[in-house]
């Protein structure tokens, strides 16, 4: 078995080389091909991991095509992981004058508002994201944050009451999927109740035991419980596995 996943793991990645090198050689024959420009970016960004190579691509893919709704929101997404946030919000602003309706771009938007603390605008963002599509519990979650951030309590508790329903469902859908169970550990958290959250928390170690968001969240609420020896250990544990 383990075998096998090194060998299909190797197998991958010697495709996405593969894929690399014929995209960088079709912007040698042709540099001005937004597309392989555009391709080389999203390669970068969602499989090898580039990051100042992904910013490279898509910088020359909006260069050569400003009309890409697509490269502008990904060009986003790059920057908001260097942290830059006033850039990455600009492109977002462009991805949206060509495509209005994307919820995806108005949730990341709306998550570099809420970094820069401009909260008010934050929620009018996630707002937006969950008038297109109100079926995302990510959306519920962070604007709840948001609305922490104003200090509008009953509001905030609303929004991840309903994170906490749509993350149930999805947990319903599919026992296995990490990121629901660690959302709606998350949205307990963040009502108080924080004794629930934990058994969230402890069901995403045992599915992904190297995922350190769930040591450093269990160790949030074992601190707001008095429980600091044990939130240490956590906080450690999330430390060692790179996370915060």
């Amino acid at each position: 078995m383990a075998i096998n996943e090194t060998q299909n793991e190797t197998a991958r990645e010697i495709y996405l080389q593969e894929s690399l090198e014929a995209y960088k050689k079709a912007t040698e024959i042709n540099p001005q091909s937004a597309s392989a420009w555009f391709k080389i970016g999203k390669l970068q960004i969602d499989f090898l991991g580039n990051f100042d190579e992904a910013l490279n691509a898509f910088n020359r893919s909006t260069e050569i095509d400003p009309q890409s709704a697509d490269a502008w929101y990904l060009r986003g997404k790059t920057l908001t992981g260097f942290g830059n946030y006033e850039a990455a919000l600009e492109s977002y602003n462009e991805s949206l004058k060509i495509r209005p309706n994307s919820s995806e771009v108005w949730y990341w938007k709306a998550g570099v508002l809420a970094e820069l603390e401009r909260y008010e605008e934050a929620v009018q963002a996630y707002d937006e994201a969950i008038g297109t599509d109100p079926t995302q519990a990510s959306y519920w979650l962070e604007r709840g944050g948001a609305l922490n951030g104003l200090d509008r309590k009953d509001e905030a508790n609303a929004s991840f009451t309903k994170a906490a329903e749509l993350y149930g469902d999805a947990i319903e859908l599919n026992p296995k999927n990490v990121m629901a169970w660690q959302g709606k550990g998350m949205t307990l958290y963040h009502l108080g109740r924080y004794n629930e959250s934990i058994q969230y928390f402890d069901k995403v170690m045992e599915l992904a035991p190297t995922y350190y968001r769930s040591y450093h969240y269990k160790g949030r609420a074992l601190q707001d419980l008095g429980r600091e020896a044990e939130a240490e250990e956590l906080f450690a544990k999330s430390k060692e596995l790179g996370g915060i």
